[in-house]
């Protein structure tokens, strides 16, 4: 692929210096001064065409390199499908095209083998999506194209650091090397596809030629270095909507000379939201239990009751009969009881303390395995009028009972606290 660096004489040559990596350079004032195309080439010459035949006749004497840019209307819906491209902007130091496309019977021949041929640079900041859709709207391939952001970063690495794919902005370009603005706003999101006003020709002619100054300026500071950067560093074709290298094979944004400088520093953690602290209370707790083959950790999910507030104590029923005492910290519920499937776990009104259930998963203590489904609550005032709410392992289907989520069998007698 080849790329024009225009000669430059030795007063243009001058103004272009290499600051070493330790001596960054000064920071300059804000500009205040608007970009204007007029104020480069006062000579140049602006055209808005909206004729098929205007279009190849300007575009046969065009010459490049050129500043490459495309406009279409924009969407304000999700579900609305993105409208197609509506203008065609090219500019060079003499004459700066825009092609309104959307308001022609036809996609202009001459453009179509001006964009299409390797013999002319197209110089535009983050355009690899822009020559993707304009394929897809009229089926036209983009040859030789530059991003200047990537052509920045490979040739001033010592002001631009970061990661080499982040793209840098045109306004950002323009107030960088030539300390002016270049000012966007809302007209940037207007009707691309009627007629267009005197701003939205002005914005645009300035914004294709923006593109063709600041590839003049990078293409000169490439002729300073000493490893001028591959072109394939920031160059690329889009052949059929696909992005490559002139000779077929895949490109990507990638540059091995390139140095990114040190990471950015980790950014503070966020303070925790009411949500997090609600969500934290009502996830799964961590029991030990104790028993005289070891230690073991189990996760518990707790099922809450809206009378339930605080579980002082639980105690844990095995099939082999004996009990094992769990002493842990209380557990405060969470101000809403949590949401389960079929019934609550309460006691019938009038009839003693609320209870909630944990449903413990199977323990494994000494190779015997412990099913427990467990009842923890207030100390009951009168423990003769509270139900069995103590659930054992799975029982044969005579004796098994729906509730909640699975079948269980009840206990014949109240589990005893052993302690």
């Amino acid at each position: 692929m080849s790329v024009h660096i225009p000669p430059q004489s030795p007063s243009e040559t001058s103004e272009v210096t290499c600051i070493p990596a330790d001596n960054p350079p000064p920071k300059r004032t804000p500009p205040t001064v608007h970009y204007s195309w007029r104020n480069f080439h006062p000579n140049a010459k602006l055209h808005y065409i909206r004729d098929v035949e205007a279009a190849n006749t300007h575009i046969a004497s065009l010459q490049g390199p050129v500043g490459f840019d495309l406009e279409w209307k924009p969407t304000f819906t999700k579900a609305t499908a993105e409208n197609p491209v509506a203008l065609v902007q090219l500019a060079n130091a003499d004459t700066t095209l825009l092609i309104q496309v959307s308001a022609m019977q036809e996609f202009p021949s001459n453009l179509r083998d001006f964009l299409e041929s390797p013999d002319f640079v197209k110089a535009g900041v983050a355009i690899q999506y822009d020559v993707k859709k304009l394929y897809k709207d009229y089926g036209v391939s983009t040859r030789n194209c530059v991003d200047l952001s990537l052509f920045a970063r490979s040739v001033d690495n010592d002001r631009w650091k970061g990661k080499y794919s982040s793209p840098l902005g045109l306004a950002r370009l323009v107030e960088t090397y030539e300390n002016l603005l270049l000012p966007k706003g809302r007209i940037t999101r207007s009707n691309w596809e009627d007629e267009l006003n005197t701003q939205q020709i002005e914005y645009a002619g300035n914004d294709a030629h923006a593109g063709f100054v600041i590839y003049e300026r990078l293409a000169a500071m490439a002729l300073s270095m000493e490893k001028i950067p591959k072109p394939a560093y920031y160059s690329f074709d889009a052949v059929r909507g696909r992005l490559c290298e002139p000779s077929g094979m895949h490109w990507m944004s990638y540059n091995p000379d390139y140095d990114p400088g040190p990471p950015p520093p980790p950014k503070p953690p966020k303070p925790p939201t009411a949500r997090d602290i609600r969500r934290a209370a009502a996830a799964s707790t961590f029991s030990t239990i104790s028993s005289p083959s070891g230690t073991l950790v189990m996760a518990t999910s707790a099922r809450y009751s809206e009378h339930q507030t605080i579980i002082p104590q639980q105690s844990f029923s095995s099939q082999a009969g004996s009990h094992i005492a769990l002493s842990s910290s209380e557990i405060q519920s969470p101000p809403q009881p949590y949401p389960t499937r079929g019934r609550r776990f309460t006691s019938p009104p009038n009839r003693g303390a609320m209870h909630s259930t944990y449903s413990a998963r199977t323990l494994s203590i000494s190779g015997a395995s412990a099913h427990s489904n467990v009842t923890h609550g207030h100390q009951n005032p009168h423990p003769e009028s509270t139900p069995d709410h103590s659930w054992r392992g799975r029982g044969d289907a005579s004796s098994r009972h729906r509730h909640g989520r699975g079948w269980y069998r009840r206990s014949d007698s109240q589990v005893q606290d052993p302690s």
